[in-house]
Parts: structure tokens; C-alpha cells; sequence
């Protein structure tokens, strides 16, 4: 994807003042000259932090100015919000080859994975530097792990097709209990506000969970106003239905997800940004060419080895992104793609056929 924003076509140019020429020594100025500007000592920095703050910014819901988010630890600034957003890579850290990442989350500066397959699946601690293990749980054969959150003081799990929550106590990982749920017909993503749970099961849904009785309080719609759809007659429509929604991520006030149509087949390298009010998609991350890095293995297995990851931490700002069995994690700084139309999405997202409809 492109690194940097253009602001347009025309190339802006300025012209630079006439100098005075300089005159001889011990020589008087004519009485109409004005006396010479001087510019204030501070004026140079003054100019680098309002240069500074105009370059720092991330994108969000379209058409409002407000404070932008800047991952990475850069201060805030303002800055149009944007529909689309490309990305560039500040750091590149190790993730565990073999890790088959469904849910990823950081809690008090600690990351937490959640890692699937039958007879595979574990909840582990990761030091964020090196990417080792520091603690692990391994789950039931019988049990495919799905989303995680902290909450409170204590770790939860999705599972993929059991109708289980598990919990672990914090920061070791114990298995505390199984919870049977009836949340949706899958567990796939799993995020919170501090307030509700956030849980998606492989359609269009977004369903608000009591974290407390995980009882479903709401269920929502996740829907684009701006894309093409087609309805029920086969008739095209404004707006779609987003399927496949999958790991999920609370980012600043936004429910961030990455899209995996897995049963239209096919696979997608962007992430809704969602109102989790109301399910209305209001942004997308196109994180295309992260893929592209990845061992041969990988890249051999597009559909299965899919983007898959995203941790946000409130106290650095710090976004970082990863893949199922990729073995590399990336800390990432969003740029805003004003130029960038809806038609953008539909070309180049993968979104599956806009009725949703199923293969196989």
C-alpha cells in the first residue's frame, strides 16, 4: 500500500522575499526606510511543533475534525477524518511461527494470545520484545480457541463451535471455569469497552454481552452505508452487510475488526472500523502487503494463514498487527487516505459476495 498520503495535485510554491542589499559601513539609512524585521529566537521551534502537530494524525469517522489518534506514542492532533487508511511500519518484532493466532489483546502493558486448532489451542502471555512465551494454558482437545479480552482481573475465552467461556486468573494463566454460553451460532471475535462485551460468531452480527452473565443484552448488524450491496430480488442496493467479521479490538473508542469471509470463501487484508453503538462500519484499515512478507509457507495459504491480530495499548498508543502462523508481529502507524472512494474497498478487500451468501 502507499506510505504517504498525497494531498493533491498542485505542488504548492511560495516565493521567497527580496533581500536588502547591504550597505557600506557607517553609512545612515534614508529616512523612509522601515527598520529591519527581526525574528523572534523561538520562532524556529515555534515552526517545527506546528509542522510537527499538522503530520501527526489517524484516521477516523468521515467528515468531523477531532482529536486523531497517533499509535506509536506520537501526540495528538488535528486532522480530517478519513474512510480509508493505509500504513507504515515502525517496528517489526518476532510472533511464534506455530502460533495459529485467533485472539490477540494487551492488559497493563502484558500481550495475550489466544491460538487455535483442535488439539492445538492454548491462551499464553508474550513478552512483546522477544515474542517468547512467558506463560501458557493448553486448552481440551476437544475446545478451538477463539477471541480473548481481559476483564476485571481476569482473563476470558471464546471457543470456536463448543458453546464454552472459559476464564483464567491473571497474570498465570490458571483455568478458573468453563461457562456454558448461547451467544451466537459460532465464537470467533471478542473485545470490550470496560462496560459490555463485544462478540461476533462468523456472520454479519455484533452481538453486546453482559460481561457479568454473558447474556446477550443486543444484537446489531454490522453494515457499510457506502458500499454496493444487492438485496434479497437481486436488485442492487446502497449499503451492505459485512460477514466474517473475526478477531476483535476496542481502539480508541472504536470496535476494530479483521474481516475473514471464510464461509464465501475467501480471505481479506482490511479491517472494519465499527461503531459498536450502532454495527454502522465507519472506516477501513487496507493493511495489503503484510501477507506478502511472510515465510513462503504462509504466502503458499492465503485463504487459511490470514491476517489475524490486532492489540491496541492505551497507555503508548502503541497498534500492533499480526497473522495466523505468521511468524512476525508489526507495530504499525496509520496514514489517512482522503483520496481513497469506497470503490476502493469493493476492489481491493475481499469482502465475499455482497448477499453473503455461502459456498459449499
Amino acid at each position: 500500500p502507499t506510505r504517504t498520503a498525497q494531498r493533491g495535485s498542485a505542488i504548492e510554491t511560495t516565493t521567497a522575499p527580496r533581500r536588502r542589499p547591504r550597505r557600506p559601513a557607517g553609512e545612515k539609512p534614508p529616512p523612509d526606510e522601515p527598520p529591519p524585521t527581526r525574528m523572534p529566537c523561538c520562532a524556529p521551534l515555534l515552526a517545527l511543533a506546528v509542522l510537527a502537530t499538522a503530520a501527526v494524525g489517524l484516521c477516523a469517522r468521515d467528515g468531523q475534525l477531532a482529536e486523531a489518534l497517533a499509535p506509536g506514542g506520537a501526540p495528538r492532533g488535528l486532522l480530517e477524518r478519513a474512510y480509508v487508511c493505509s500504513y507504515v511500519v515502525d517496528a517489526t518484532v518476532p510472533h511464534l511461527a506455530d502460533a495459529f493466532t485467533q485472539g490477540l489483546t494487551i492488559a497493563n502493558g502484558t500481550l495475550y494470545e489466544s491460538d487455535g486448532l483442535y488439539g492445538h489451542s492454548q491462551v499464553r502471555s508474550v513478552d512483546r520484545m522477544s515474542g517468547w512465551t512467558i506463560a501458557s494454558t493448553r486448552m481440551k482437545h476437544h475446545h478451538f480457541a477463539e477471541g480473548i479480552e481481559v476483564v476485571g482481573n481476569k482473563l476470558v475465552q471464546l471457543t470456536w463451535k463448543a458453546s464454552v467461556v472459559l476464564e483464567y486468573s491473571l497474570p498465570d494463566l490458571r483455568l478458573l471455569r468453563e461457562v456454558p454460553v448461547s451467544i451466537g451460532r459460532e465464537g470467533w471475535g471478542l473485545a470490550s469497552d470496560g462496560r459490555t462485551l463485544y462478540v461476533t460468531d462468523s456472520g454479519s452480527a455484533l452481538y453486546h454481552v453482559n460481561p457479568d452473565t454473558y447474556e446477550v443484552e443486543k444484537r446489531l448488524t454490522i453494515h457499510d452505508p457506502r458500499l454496493r450491496g444487492v438485496g434479497k430480488d437481486g436488485t442492487p442496493t446502497t449499503g451492505r452487510d459485512i460477514f466474517g467479521v473475526n478477531e476483535l479490538e476496542w481502539v480508541d473508542g472504536e470496535l476494530w475488526g479483521n474481516v475473514y469471509p471464510m464461509y464465501q470463501g475467501t480471505a481479506s487484508e482490511c479491517v472494519a472500523r465499527i461503531n459498536a453503538a450502532t454495527g454502522e462500519v465507519i472506516g477501513w484499515v487496507d493493511f495489503r502487503g503484510l501477507l506478502a512478507r511472510q515465510r513462503e509457507e504462509v504466502r503458499r495459504s492465503p485463504h487459511n494463514y490470514v491476517l489475524n491480530g490486532i492489540a491496541y495499548d492505551e497507555r503508548t498508543r502503541q497498534l500492533l498487527v499480526t497473522g495466523k502462523k505468521w511468524d512476525k508481529m508489526y507495530e504499525v502507524r496509520l496514514q489517512p487516505r482522503p483520496d481513497l472512494e469506497p470503490t476502493h474497498i469493493e476492489k481491493h478487500c475481499s469482502l465475499g459476495h455482497p448477499s453473503g451468501q455461502r459456498v459449499g
